[in-house]
């Protein structure tokens, strides 16, 4: 990997693989929660997000699995023992007003549906910050110095 002259090199690159990394890290945080036996949400409440999300990207472009948007921090300063980090600037969520056409939601449902999508977004955090510090900290050496 290369070494980089100061953190703003270093920002600049961890922010151009931050797609890839998203990419790979809502997958796997999608089956983590909402795959298998031990999935948060059961098969009906899935494909409910799933309807409600293809109703409201064609509606208005943007439904709930792409909702959620990530940004990469600075720390302040680089040493040892931190990086960068992973952030989620917008939660995916069900709006109070509901969806218009599409069915009900009661409140316990929505609160319910949207605990889920929280915390499917804070895992993609999680596995994106993972996939940051093994970038940052897998060179031989430092990564950069001042």
């Amino acid at each position: 990997m290369a070494t980089f002259a100061n953190e703003r090199e270093l920002l600049a690159e961890v922010r151009d693989r931050l797609d890839g990394w998203l990419y790979r890290s809502r997958a796997d945080a999608f089956s983590e929660l909402f795959d298998g036996p031990d999935a948060k949400l059961s098969d009906e409440e899935v494909q409910l997000l799933d309807r409600l999300d293809s109703r409201w990207s064609r509606e208005h472009g943007q439904g709930l699995w792409d909702a959620d948007e990530y940004a990469i921090v600075p720390v302040g300063t680089m040493d040892e023992e931190s990086a960068p980090q992973v952030v989620c600037t917008t939660h995916p969520r069900l709006p109070e007003e509901g969806y218009p056409g599409v069915e009900t939601l009661d409140a316990e449902t929505r609160e319910k549906l949207n605990d889920a999508l929280w915390e499917y977004a804070e895992r993609v955090v999680d596995l994106t910050q993972q996939e940051l510090e093994e970038f940052v900290w897998s060179a031989d050496g430092e990564t950069w110095s001042e």
